[in-house]
C-alpha cells in the first residue's frame, strides 16, 4: 500500500516548497547558480521548489547555508515570526540559535501559551 499524504501533509509540504524558492529568490539566485552549487541539474531545483521531487537533508543544509537561513525557517509556522527571522538574515550565528531554541520551545507549548508568548514578544519588542 502506498501512503497517501494527508491534507495537513500536503499543506507542509507545499508551505516548505514556496520557502525554497521564496528563500531563493529573496537572495537573488537563478535556479541555476544553485543547481551548481548542489551539483544538480536545474530541472532538480525547480522540482524541488514545486514539490515534484523531494529535498535530501544534504541539500537543504547547502541551501540554509547558500540562502543565510536557518535550517529551521524552512519549516517555521509562526507567521507572527517572520519578520524576524528576515532580521536575522544578516547571519548572526548566536542569534540564529537562540531563535531556534525560541521556536522549538514554542512548538512545544499548547496553542493557548504559544500565542500569550508571541503577544508578549510582539509587545516587548515594540
Amino acid at each position: 500500500m502506498t501512503h497517501s499524504p494527508s491534507s495537513h501533509e500536503h499543506d507542509e509540504r507545499q508551505i516548505f516548497c514556496s520557502r525554497l524558492k521564496k528563500a531563493r529568490t529573496e537572495n537573488q539566485m537563478k535556479q541555476d547558480r544553485v543547481a551548481r552549487v548542489l551539483n544538480v541539474p536545474v530541472s532538480a531545483i525547480s522540482a524541488m521548489e514545486h514539490g515534484h521531487r523531494r529535498v535530501e537533508a544534504q541539500e537543504l543544509f547547502f541551501m540554509a547555508q547558500l540562502y543565510k537561513r536557518p535550517m529551521e525557517w524552512f519549516f517555521t509556522r509562526h507567521p507572527e515570526m517572520e519578520a524576524h527571522w528576515e532580521k536575522i538574515n544578516a547571519g548572526n550565528p548566536l542569534d540564529d540559535l537562540l531563535m531556534s531554541e525560541c521556536l522549538q520551545l514554542l512548538d512545544a507549548v499548547p496553542e493557548e501559551k504559544r500565542r500569550a508568548a508571541l503577544k508578549g514578544l510582539k509587545g516587548f519588542l515594540q
